[in-house]
């Protein structure tokens, strides 16, 4: 059984971070670069090994135990990527009461599956901003059943936007909340854009992603598609949307949302619904 096998370090290293490859660096230097000029931002995998041992390495047994067995009772959520389960987790320390988590499990897809992963972990590991869900810590594992993949976030206990917007049974938001909510969104993407030392484009901004706290704060999740942004050389990074569907669902958001602000602007009285 062995793990990360992916990343640089010895075999059967279940308890170690991962190593990320550092991939914006070119490979030969920039003719334009003197000794005299500013030093270039770090990259994202620089950052990471800056803030790894925030994240906390989880056995896979700890997470099956968590989550009793990933018992589809307990599954919160499911996506193209793997499957949310709702569990609870002892303390880094091992006192005090469990903490109550949402673990991520990704599917077996292999090479595809691994990257998904290891994006989270690396983008995750290394912002930090209300407006963007907390990454707890990580599993990882190969053993004769395949690759397991496995992340634990902060748990979320007002599901996500689109649940609020599209689906029956769930409590209606108001107007105000709805703002709120975008607006609350749209900080995290500008923390993304412009907050770092290093740039970060999320690339699946949809309502299922903006998760909901215990309050109705948002928080952007799901950084499997996130790419770096452009940084020395590397003046070009896809920002394409991750399919059709999403690009409808934020066009459309976006259509009432401005529909809403000009009626708002007509009556001021609106403004308390």
């Amino acid at each position: 059984m062995k793990c990360f096998y992916f990343f640089k370090g010895k075999k059967g290293q279940a308890n170690s971070a991962p190593e990320l490859r550092d991939q914006s660096k070119s490979n030969s230097p920039s003719p334009s670069r003197t000794a005299k000029s500013l030093p270039s931002p770090r990259s994202v995998p620089e950052l990471y090994k800056e803030k790894e041992h925030n994240l906390r390495v989880f056995s896979f047994q700890e997470l099956r135990e968590a989550t009793n067995g990933f018992n589809r009772l307990l599954k919160i959520g499911e996506g193209g990527f793997g499957s949310v389960y709702k569990g609870t987790v002892r303390p880094a320390s091992g006192q005090g009461d469990p903490i109550v988590v949402a673990i991520k499990k990704l599917n077996n897809h292999g090479l595809q599956g691994h990257k998904q992963w290891l994006a989270e972990v690396q983008f995750l590991g290394i912002v930090s901003h209300p407006n963007l869900v907390k990454l707890l810590g990580y599993c990882s594992l190969d053993n004769e059943r395949g690759i397991q993949r496995l992340l634990v976030y902060e748990y979320m206990p007002n599901r996500s936007l689109e649940d609020h917007l599209f689906k029956r049974g769930m409590p209606i938001l108001s107007w105000r909340k709805r703002l709120e909510i975008i607006l609350g969104a749209g900080e995290g993407l500008a923390y993304l854009h412009g907050g770092m030392e290093v740039q970060v484009i999320y690339r699946d901004f949809k309502s299922s992603n903006v998760l909901l706290d215990k309050d109705f704060k948002p928080k952007l999740s799901d950084f499997g598609l996130a790419r770096e942004g452009p940084t020395g050389d590397r003046t070009h990074v896809s920002t394409a949307v991750s399919d059709f569907k999403t690009f409808i669902v934020l066009a459309f958001f976006i259509m009432l949302l401005n529909q809403h602000c000009s009626w708002l602007m007509q009556s001021p009285m609106n403004c308390h619904t």
